[in-house]
């Protein structure tokens, strides 16, 4: 009996380390096809970059978790810089999945859909990185695309949003609303919004210059 078990912890010793030999190699190619691959992106040839990412991400190996993740983001970005939107925005899709708190992958599926003009889609997307982060940033991104649809109301709607919220846009925010107050000829409220702003922020001399044309036309 002692000699079966020997016999038999020897052979799963044997099958462990092929096993670990295979897998160890097949991670040392996927990194050798991941240099190749940022070599081309530094070079912007998009469609060399993302063909060699291909091929890295198809060898599997159970120590390769992280540099696949990195692999992702970076076949995105050239599937971006190639205008293959869609594609971006799939391989976003799948990052979210495991990462549903990471800012800067909706604020690249949001840009994504920029790209496209489709602005509802991107408001959504937006809407939802701000849902499961509280970051602010999501808010005036927002605001400036219903800003650049000329759609005020809206804009106003983000900005005072943003404002309540805090955090590093709210001084953005704030005079994104003196702006959208001006866009939409209400000269008072402009006034009365950069005027508060200029209480909070005295050393912004070009919002005390916005200040001062404003009383001029109230």
């Amino acid at each position: 009996m002692g000699k079966i078990i020997r016999r038999t912890l020897i052979v799963f010793l044997l099958v462990a380390l092929a096993a670990g030999y295979f897998q160890w190699n097949a991670y040392g190619q996927k990194t050798e096809l991941r240099e190749e691959a940022l070599l081309y992106f530094k070079e912007e040839d998009y469609s060399k970059t993302i063909k060699y990412l291909q091929q890295a991400l198809d060898k599997k190996s159970l120590f390769s978790e992280k540099i696949d993740h990195d692999m992702k983001c970076y076949m995105a970005e050239s599937y971006y810089q190639l205008g293959l939107y869609e594609e971006a925005e799939e391989i976003y899709d799948q990052l979210l999945k495991s990462s549903q708190k990471e800012k800067k992958y909706y604020l690249l599926k949001g840009r994504c859909f920029q790209a496209e003009e489709k602005y509802d889609e991107a408001v959504k997307t937006f809407e939802a990185g701000y849902e499961k982060t509280q970051e602010s940033e999501f808010l005036k991104r927002i605001c400036d695309l219903y800003m650049e649809q000329g759609e005020y109301d809206q804009a106003l709607v983000y900005a005072e949003k943003g404002i309540q919220a805090g955090g590093e846009s709210k001084k953005e925010l704030m005079y994104q609303k003196v702006i959208i107050y001006e866009k939409s000829q209400d000269y008072q409220a402009a006034y009365d919004a950069v005027s508060e702003y200029c209480e909070l922020f005295p050393e912004d001399k070009n919002a005390e210059k916005e200040m001062v044309f404003l009383s001029t036309r109230i």
